[in-house]
């Protein structure tokens, strides 16, 4: 401070003279001001005579230390322990804050009473506490202190209106340089083509940023080759400001960071072709900013200034934050401009390098697999089978038929039941055949009692009569006796009752012709397999192959193709065509009715072959239906 009170020309004598001539220049300071330091600086010069603190501070949050000091008063001297302390609870309780002077402290600030005090308040900015201020006063007068804090209160509003302007002067260069950003990247978005989008964006950035020349360029094979030149329709790549602008970008993308030339002398960056760039303009200012898109530089922009023209930091911030914004539109505009051969090219030499490159080893570990599975498709040959949905038949199906009318006596078996050859199924009522037959059998007693009489008595045509009539006796004898039998159903053979449930018909009626059971053998079945439209050209009669039935999964049966039926039956949205083979013997635990999964072996072939001929035959229908 007192460097910079020099430099306006006053001198110091003693303290109040030099507060009163120093008063309109600390104001002035105040005002104008660029930083908060400053305005502390001045307003604690202002403040501290005011109330007669011969010491006090303004400090700030620090982020690893506490409080930092901003400002000191007087300048060039260590803020008191005491000021500190008492900062720091004015902070933390954010409010007023006195505490009494220890007696060590007193001497060097104490006033006539012999007693000192400490005050500190916080700076509080939108309801943010950004500094707090201390004083040390040489009273602890309620009053006096009370006059004191109010007096702070009032002056601390300079430094909290300084704080809110300096804030909103920043606001403000971030808007600014936003909406310059969003204008460049408005213009570059309007143009649909590359070339135009470049033109477009260095007009712009030469307009917008008031320099002489620029240029745009994007790196391929390793080298800048310029897209566009401000206030240039056409250029040719040999010219030699061209080869320059390219080198400059080259330099800039090579060392990974903007260059400015005349370089400040805090940065080491080789400048060899921006200084070689400037000569043209006679000590000119040169300007280059790479153009950053997914971790790679594309490209660079590199602007061009007279000598008394520099670029400020506020502009390179700008001109940095334009290239952010608009190097990945015009990549991406580049990228679709280009030709298919080229885009096709570019995709292939990227497979290549994610392939071969350092990285990337899950996905060639990946690659390897899948080429190894293609060719073990190629070359590894297995059985082609046709699979299908089976169901288990019984080779035979005997019918148990009632031969005439009648009335069921009793039901012995129903379907499900396993039963041996002779097993009596059910009966019909035969209590009338049994009368009728005892009538007959009556009858034929008495034709015989006269026959024997007739023959006795030496008649002959009675003889003949009796005669007749005992055969016909007879005839009537035995057709009941067969009825009789018939009305008692057993099973043809050993097997299983595969329908029929009369157990709960007793009494019933029965009609002749009437089916009552069905009997399957138990030891010869037949499968039929529904086999799809599309695979039934691999079938022929004779092929084998196995069944595994639902309900017994660790048993498969083998089965041989018997009869292959040219007729089709739409099922769920297919057509399916029924093809039967034969169970090999010795399947003692299948039962008709059981369903499961056939595979009938046909060849071998490529796995390859096997696995693509679904979609191979699909591709092959599609074709011939769109093919005129």
């Amino acid at each position: 401070m007192s460097e910079r009170l020099a430099a306006e020309g006053v001198s110091a004598s003693g303290p109040a003279a030099r507060l009163s001539l120093l008063e309109p220049a600390l104001w002035q300071m105040l005002q104008s001001s660029e930083t908060l330091q400053a305005a502390a600086e001045a307003w604690l010069t202002l403040q501290a005579p005011m109330l007669g603190s011969p010491q006090a501070c303004v400090l700030v949050p620090g982020t690893s230390v506490g409080l930092a000091p901003l400002a000191v008063f007087p300048p060039q001297t260590e803020c008191e322990i005491g000021l500190r302390e008492t900062a720091e609870a004015a902070l933390r309780e954010n409010r007023p804050v006195v505490q009494a002077m220890a007696d060590q402290d007193i001497s060097p600030v104490a006033g006539p009473s012999g007693a000192g005090a400490w005050i500190a308040l916080p700076l509080v900015l939108d309801g943010e506490r950004f500094a707090v201020t201390a004083f040390a006063l040489g009273s602890r007068d309620k009053d006096e202190l009370r006059s004191a804090i109010r007096q702070v209160q009032w002056g601390s509003a300079w430094l909290v209106a300084k704080q809110a302007e300096l804030i909103g002067r920043g606001e403000r260069r971030t808007l600014a340089r936003s909406r310059s950003v969003l204008d460049l990247l408005a213009g570059v978005l309007e143009q649909t083509r590359f070339a135009a989008a470049c033109t477009a964006a260095v007009t712009d950035l030469a307009i917008t940023f008031s320099c002489q020349r620029a240029a745009i360029g994007f790196m391929r094979r390793g080298h800048a080759r310029i897209a566009a030149i401000s206030h240039s329709a056409q250029f040719g790549r040999e010219m030699n400001l061209v080869r320059r602008l390219g080198a400059c970008m080259n330099e800039a993308v090579d060392q990974r960071s903007l260059i400015l030339f005349p370089a400040p002398e805090d940065e080491a960056t080789v400048t060899t072709a921006h200084a070689d760039l400037a000569r043209l303009q006679y000590g000119g200012r040169v300007l280059t900013v790479p153009m950053l898109v997914d971790d790679r530089f594309v490209g660079a922009i590199t602007l061009e200034r007279s000598g008394d023209q520099p670029f400020s930091l506020e502009t390179v911030e700008q001109v940095s934050a334009a290239a952010a914004a608009i190097g990945p539109v015009l990549e991406e505009k580049r990228q679709n401009d280009r030709w298919l051969v080229l885009k096709a090219a570019d995709a292939v030499m990227g497979g290549a390098r994610l392939l071969f490159g350092p990285n990337r080893t899950g996905l060639k570990l990946g690659l390897v697999a899948v080429l190894a599975t293609i060719l073990a498709l190629s070359v590894i040959e297995t059985d082609y089978r046709v699979t299908a949905d089976a169901r288990v038949e019984g080779l035979v199906r005997r019918s148990v038929v009632a031969s005439y009318d009648g009335y069921l006596k009793t039901a012995e078996h129903r379907a499900g039941d396993t039963v041996r050859k002779g097993d009596l199924l059910a009966a019909l009522e035969d209590r009338d055949l049994a009368l009728e037959r005892l009538r007959w059998v009556t009858e034929r007693q008495q034709r015989t009692y006269e026959y024997d009489k007739a023959l006795a008595t030496r008649q002959p045509a009675t003889i003949n009569v009796v005669k007749s009539q005992i055969d016909q006796a007879d005839a009537q004898i035995r057709l009941l006796d067969e009825q009789i039998a018939r009305s008692k159903f057993t099973a043809p053979f050993d097997g299983l009752i595969v329908s029929g449930d009369l157990s709960q018909s007793i009494g019933g009626a029965v009609t002749r012709g009437q089916v009552l059971f069905e009997i399957a053998p138990l030891d010869s079945y037949r499968v039929v397999l529904s086999v799809d439209e599309r695979v039934i050209a691999d079938l022929r009669e004779g092929q084998t192959g196995h069944m595994l039935a639902t309900s017994l999964p660790d048993q498969p049966q083998a089965l041989t193709v018997q009869t292959i039926t040219p007729v089709a039956e739409a099922r769920n949205g297919r057509n399916l065509f029924r093809v039967e083979g034969r169970i090999a013997d010795g399947a003692t635990r299948l039962r008709p009715g059981m369903e499961g999964i056939a595979k009938v072996d046909v060849d071998r072939r490529l796995l390859a072959w096997i696995w693509a001929r679904p979609v191979v035959d699909w591709v092959r229908l599609a074709f011939w239906h769109w093919w005129p």
